[in-house]
């Protein structure tokens, strides 16, 4: 049996980095919101700040017809910022508080089949393969019963994969 490309690749990276920007920039202001929170002005974390982040890839392909693939993410919160009953921040931004740390994983198995014009793989694909909380929203009002709760996981996927070759 001969295989024209490796059996396996794979790669692991991690990256430690710092994000910090002007809270009170234009772009958040004048949108689509009617009536924005505009507080005293304030240079923080920004809302995409990701300290530390280890990514993994990964494909192996144990013969011509079978390939398995895999992706996997862990990373640190985004910041986020407290508010209370009257919108007002309470605190430093961005400072204090994060979204939980997020670990995915996507995997997928694929079939190469021959014989047609197109030959093509078909497999499944596992999106959040273990399906973890991963928060998009956060009560960050402090009246809130509800302060500190996190809403709207991404959710476990399984999806056909089809590709075609020639």
């Amino acid at each position: 049996m001969q295989f024209n490309r490796p059996l396996s690749d794979f790669t692991v990276t991690y990256v430690r980095s710092m994000a910090r920007t002007d809270l009170n920039t234009l772009t958040n202001f004048y949108d689509t919101l009617m009536w924005p929170v505009i507080s005293s002005n304030s240079y923080a974390p920004a809302n995409t700040d990701v300290p530390h982040r280890l990514f993994a890839r990964g494909r192996y392909q144990p013969t011509t017809r079978w390939l398995i693939a895999g992706v996997a993410d862990w990373r640190t919160g985004f910041p986020y910022s407290v508010v209370d009953e009257r919108l007002d921040f309470v605190g430093p931004r961005n400072e204090i508080y994060r979204f939980p740390n997020r670990f995915t994983a996507d995997l997928g198995i694929e079939h190469h089949f021959t014989g047609f014009k197109w030959k093509p793989w078909i497999g499944l694909r596992f999106y959040n393969a273990f399906d973890s909380f991963i928060p998009a929203d956060v009560q960050n009002n402090l009246s809130s019963p509800l302060f500190g709760s996190f809403y709207n996981s991404e959710i476990q996927q399984i999806r056909l994969q089809l590709r075609f070759e020639r």
